[in-house]
């Protein structure tokens, strides 16, 4: 199940990414999938680092989430490698066509 979600957009990219390119052209569609893509922000939101024990599960008082956030090492490597994975996963089907 993990790892289903790649098989899945990969069988899905396959005839899409034509359909994109005779529909909106070579930017069109990279714009969509560039969208599509970036609907992964929303997911990695959800990874956010536990609250310290005796800290109030609110939004952090001393510092910006976001800092806080960017400063997680486990969070920082997931979006490294999510950055590595997208930056090789497209480009068959977008420059397959």
């Amino acid at each position: 199940l993990v790892v289903s979600g790649a098989s899945v957009s990969g069988l899905a990219l396959g005839p899409l990414v034509p359909l994109l390119l005779e529909t909106y052209g070579w930017r069109g569609a990279l714009l969509l999938l560039a969208a599509i893509s970036f609907n992964l922000v929303a997911a990695g939101a959800l990874l956010r680092p536990m609250p310290i024990p005796g800290e109030s599960p609110g939004p952090p008082k001393d510092q910006a989430g976001l800092v806080r956030l960017l400063r997680h090492g486990p969070f920082l490597r997931y979006a490294l490698a999510f950055v590595l994975v997208d930056a090789g996963y497209y480009v068959p089907f977008v420059h397959g066509e």
